[in-house]
């Protein structure tokens, strides 16, 4: 649906991790992660068939960590308006990674997943 409306769609890598963990937490398989995707998108699939100009165009949706959220529901994704929305975003967050850079251990925790093995 993004791409026949033209609108990029994003996820970051720490929303990926997220909706790992959440999947992971309830024991899910293909339509768990499905029911996960449609709850942060809902939003930007009602949004993105209407027509739009000029700045109000929609270039993409973001999913990000904050989009997903933890254990509770998350914010939903981010739609980003006209022409190179998407680039300014992740210059933006480029700029704030680098004057916040993470432990060095902290993403080789994360990397340990849990692995669940799903028997039929």
């Amino acid at each position: 649906m993004f791409h026949m409306n033209g609108v990029k769609l994003h996820f970051t890598e720490s929303a990926l991790r997220s909706i790992a963990r959440k999947a992971i937490s309830k024991n899910t398989g293909a339509r768990g992660l499905r029911s996960i995707l449609e709850s942060v998108l809902v939003d930007a699939m009602y949004e993105i068939p209407d027509t739009r100009t000029g700045d109000d165009i929609i270039e993409a949706v973001v999913v990000d960590e904050g989009a997903v959220g933890g254990e509770e529901r998350g914010k939903g994704a981010k739609i980003l308006y006209g022409k190179g929305a998407l680039e300014r975003y992740l210059l933006a967050q480029k700029n704030i990674s680098e004057t916040t850079e993470a432990p060095a251990g902290e993403h080789e925790a994360e990397a340990e997943l849990p692995s669940i093995v799903a028997s039929m």
